[in-house]
């Protein structure tokens, strides 16, 4: 399965969004709830085949990490975490970094600035949804004509 940054990055999402109903849903989420570091622990949902836009991929890829952070898994290749900060009233800096195999160290990818409406990430009229949130899982959702993904990312406990 081929990991494309954008299901990876909250900031630059290129999905419109179509609502999911879950009576399960925050509603409202907290801006100092997000902040912090996520680790990408799951990615699953799928996309139309490049060739046969009729032909839809499914994937479902998990993502292990040590007490420290570190990648584990043998997919270290696409690890990815964000960092989430307030930017002012409504608005969440997010900060995406990517695993460097060879380097064995994190690496800054790109940063950008979304708002935060309800239980909504917007950059534009590019909208996720938070599906699920505690203190240290967030699952998010985003789906438009070609594709649907679910992202859960894991807050560690040092």
């Amino acid at each position: 399965m081929k990991i494309r940054i954008d299901y990876l990055l909250l900031v630059v999402m290129l999905f419109a969004l179509q609502s999911c109903s879950n009576d399960d849903e925050p509603k409202h989420v907290d801006p100092e709830y997000l902040s912090g570091e996520w680790y990408l622990t799951n990615i699953r949902g799928w996309e139309y085949d490049d060739d046969a836009h009729n032909k839809k991929s499914e994937f479902n890829e998990t993502f292990i990490f040590d007490s420290k952070g570190i990648p584990v898994s043998d997919n270290a290749i696409d690890a990815h975490k964000i960092n989430i900060s307030i930017a002012g009233a409504d608005y969440m800096n997010i900060t995406d970094y990517y695993w460097d195999v060879y380097d064995k160290e994190w690496k800054f990818n790109e940063t950008g600035e979304v708002k935060l409406k309800d239980n909504q990430l917007i950059d534009g009229t590019m909208k996720v949804t938070i599906t699920r949130l505690s203190d240290t899982s967030m699952t998010t959702y985003q789906k438009d004509e070609d594709e649907e993904t679910y992202i859960t990312y894991t807050k560690l406990l040092y």
